[in-house]
Protein backbone atom coordinates (compact mmCIF):
# COMPACT_ATOMS: atom_id res chain seq x y z
CA UNK A 1 0.00 0.00 0.00
CA UNK A 2 1.47 3.17 -1.06
CA UNK A 3 2.03 5.99 1.30
CA UNK A 4 0.95 9.49 0.21
CA UNK A 5 2.73 13.22 1.51
CA UNK A 6 -0.39 15.45 1.67
CA UNK A 7 0.31 19.66 1.74
CA UNK A 8 -1.71 22.70 1.10
CA UNK A 9 -1.27 25.70 0.25
CA UNK A 10 -2.82 28.94 -1.33
CA UNK A 11 -2.60 30.08 -5.22
CA UNK A 12 -4.26 32.89 -6.63
CA UNK A 13 -6.52 33.52 -3.38
CA UNK A 14 -7.73 29.82 -3.27
CA UNK A 15 -6.37 26.79 -1.47
CA UNK A 16 -4.75 23.96 -3.07
CA UNK A 17 -4.06 20.86 -1.87
CA UNK A 18 -1.54 18.36 -2.88
CA UNK A 19 -1.09 14.41 -2.63
CA UNK A 20 1.96 12.77 -3.46
CA UNK A 21 3.98 9.69 -3.32
CA UNK A 22 6.24 9.79 -0.04
CA UNK A 23 9.62 9.56 -2.36
CA UNK A 24 11.80 11.59 -1.68
CA UNK A 25 12.52 14.58 -4.11
CA UNK A 26 16.26 13.58 -4.76
CA UNK A 27 15.27 9.60 -5.44
CA UNK A 28 13.04 10.74 -8.40
CA UNK A 29 16.23 11.61 -10.52
CA UNK A 30 17.08 7.81 -10.80
CA UNK A 31 13.75 7.29 -12.08
CA UNK A 32 13.49 9.93 -14.73
CA UNK A 33 14.91 7.82 -17.35
CA UNK A 34 12.31 4.90 -16.83
CA UNK A 35 9.22 6.90 -16.91
CA UNK A 36 9.97 10.21 -19.76
CA UNK A 37 6.26 10.74 -20.65
CA UNK A 38 3.69 12.99 -18.89
CA UNK A 39 -0.01 11.98 -18.49
CA UNK A 40 -2.35 14.67 -17.36
CA UNK A 41 -5.59 13.57 -16.18
CA UNK A 42 -7.47 16.79 -15.27
CA UNK A 43 -10.92 15.63 -13.18
CA UNK A 44 -13.43 18.52 -13.42
CA UNK A 45 -15.57 18.18 -10.25
CA UNK A 46 -18.83 17.90 -10.06
CA UNK A 47 -19.81 19.61 -6.91
CA UNK A 48 -17.55 22.16 -5.24
CA UNK A 49 -17.51 24.77 -2.43
CA UNK A 50 -17.03 28.75 -3.25
CA UNK A 51 -13.48 28.19 -2.75
CA UNK A 52 -13.39 25.57 -5.53
CA UNK A 53 -12.69 22.12 -3.38
CA UNK A 54 -15.11 19.37 -3.31
CA UNK A 55 -17.81 19.04 -1.36
CA UNK A 56 -17.32 16.53 1.86
CA UNK A 57 -20.06 13.75 0.63
CA UNK A 58 -19.11 14.28 -3.35
CA UNK A 59 -15.24 14.40 -2.52
CA UNK A 60 -15.63 10.42 -0.51
CA UNK A 61 -17.63 9.47 -3.33
CA UNK A 62 -14.48 9.46 -5.79
CA UNK A 63 -12.46 7.27 -3.71
CA UNK A 64 -13.10 4.67 -6.60
CA UNK A 65 -12.62 6.82 -9.69
CA UNK A 66 -8.90 7.64 -7.35
CA UNK A 67 -8.06 4.21 -6.65
CA UNK A 68 -9.08 3.45 -10.91
CA UNK A 69 -6.26 6.54 -11.60
CA UNK A 70 -3.75 5.52 -9.30
CA UNK A 71 -3.96 1.77 -9.06
CA UNK A 72 -2.08 0.45 -12.51
CA UNK A 73 0.88 2.87 -11.40
CA UNK A 74 1.22 1.40 -7.59
CA UNK A 75 3.93 -1.22 -8.36
CA UNK A 76 6.17 1.50 -9.91
CA UNK A 77 6.18 -0.80 -13.17
CA UNK A 78 4.31 1.33 -15.74
CA UNK A 79 4.88 4.66 -14.28
CA UNK A 80 4.59 6.68 -11.36
CA UNK A 81 2.32 9.18 -9.85
CA UNK A 82 4.36 12.31 -9.22
CA UNK A 83 1.41 14.45 -7.84
CA UNK A 84 -2.21 14.85 -7.60
CA UNK A 85 -3.45 18.50 -6.99
CA UNK A 86 -6.97 19.60 -6.05
CA UNK A 87 -7.23 23.41 -7.15
CA UNK A 88 -10.30 25.85 -8.27
CA UNK A 89 -12.92 23.02 -8.88
CA UNK A 90 -10.72 20.41 -10.82
CA UNK A 91 -8.23 17.54 -9.48
CA UNK A 92 -5.77 16.80 -11.78
CA UNK A 93 -3.33 13.80 -11.35
CA UNK A 94 0.37 14.02 -12.90
CA UNK A 95 1.73 10.27 -13.97
CA UNK A 96 5.27 9.80 -15.36
CA UNK A 97 4.95 6.78 -17.39
CA UNK A 98 7.21 4.14 -19.07
CA UNK A 99 7.40 4.22 -23.17
CA UNK A 100 5.78 1.02 -23.47
CA UNK A 101 2.24 2.18 -21.20
CA UNK A 102 -1.24 1.69 -23.45
CA UNK A 103 -2.70 5.14 -22.37
CA UNK A 104 -5.46 5.26 -24.74
CA UNK A 105 -7.00 1.65 -23.65
CA UNK A 106 -6.23 2.57 -19.61
CA UNK A 107 -8.15 6.31 -19.73
CA UNK A 108 -11.04 4.51 -21.68
CA UNK A 109 -11.49 2.10 -18.97
CA UNK A 110 -11.61 4.80 -16.56
CA UNK A 111 -13.51 6.81 -18.59
CA UNK A 112 -16.05 4.20 -19.49
CA UNK A 113 -16.85 2.87 -15.30
CA UNK A 114 -16.95 6.46 -14.89
CA UNK A 115 -19.07 8.18 -17.16
CA UNK A 116 -20.77 10.55 -15.21
CA UNK A 117 -17.36 12.07 -14.35
CA UNK A 118 -16.15 14.78 -16.75
CA UNK A 119 -12.05 13.53 -17.33
CA UNK A 120 -9.90 14.88 -19.87
CA UNK A 121 -6.06 13.82 -20.55
CA UNK A 122 -3.09 14.45 -22.53
CA UNK A 123 0.42 13.29 -22.44
CA UNK A 124 3.54 15.23 -23.59
CA UNK A 125 6.90 13.85 -23.32
CA UNK A 126 9.11 15.34 -20.21
CA UNK A 127 12.32 13.30 -19.78
CA UNK A 128 13.42 15.96 -17.08
CA UNK A 129 10.50 16.03 -15.59
CA UNK A 130 10.16 20.28 -15.69
CA UNK A 131 6.62 20.06 -14.80
CA UNK A 132 7.19 18.58 -11.37
CA UNK A 133 10.50 19.96 -10.91
CA UNK A 134 8.34 23.10 -11.10
CA UNK A 135 5.65 22.26 -8.71
CA UNK A 136 8.54 20.87 -6.51
CA UNK A 137 10.60 24.61 -6.26
CA UNK A 138 7.36 26.67 -6.12
CA UNK A 139 5.72 24.88 -2.91
CA UNK A 140 9.05 23.52 -1.45
CA UNK A 141 8.77 19.92 -1.42
CA UNK A 142 11.04 18.58 0.55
Amino acid sequence: MRTWLTANSEHEGFPIFFRRPDVRIAEFEALRPKYPRLLVVTHVLAHVKENGLPEHEYNESLESLDVSLTGAFEDGSVGLIALIETFAGKRTYYTYLAPSFAVEGYIREVKNRFPQEDLTYEVDNDPKWRLFNGYATDFHFP
